[in-house]
């Protein structure tokens, strides 16, 4: 089994769903590049603004798959530097950023990678 990062945010006001997908497709060849990265997806939560003159914000939900928890801790290190990095962080609220790393104890059936 794979280890799973999840990494959440909140985008900043004005940041279009498509610019954090480009943000995070273009991110996805340096990861390919860190050891131990298997899997990355990306999901968004729509938040309903508190009144009609509110902007709404996104909630961002990104998941990485790696080997094992070292691979994802030593992660930071390796991706901090990239300019896709510090791309997708330019868009967030920073603030709003969460990670944490869980070990799975269960799973339906093994996660295939092509």
């Amino acid at each position: 089994m794979f280890i799973v990062e999840t990494v959440s945010w909140t985008a900043k006001t004005g940041v279009e769903a498509e610019q954090m997908i480009d943000a995070v497709e273009k991110m996805v060849p340096d990861l390919q590049k860190v050891p131990g990265f298997r899997y990355q997806s990306l999901s968004l939560k729509e938040l309903i603004p508190e009144s009609d003159a509110t902007d709404s914000k996104s909630q961002w939900l990104q998941l990485y798959y790696w080997d094992t928890i070292e691979t994802a801790h030593n992660s930071n290190a390796i991706m901090a530097p990239t300019d896709s990095l510090n791309h997708l962080i330019s868009l967030i609220e920073p603030d709003s950023i969460a990670i944490d790393i869980f070990t799975p104890l269960q799973q339906s059936s093994p996660l295939t990678i092509d």
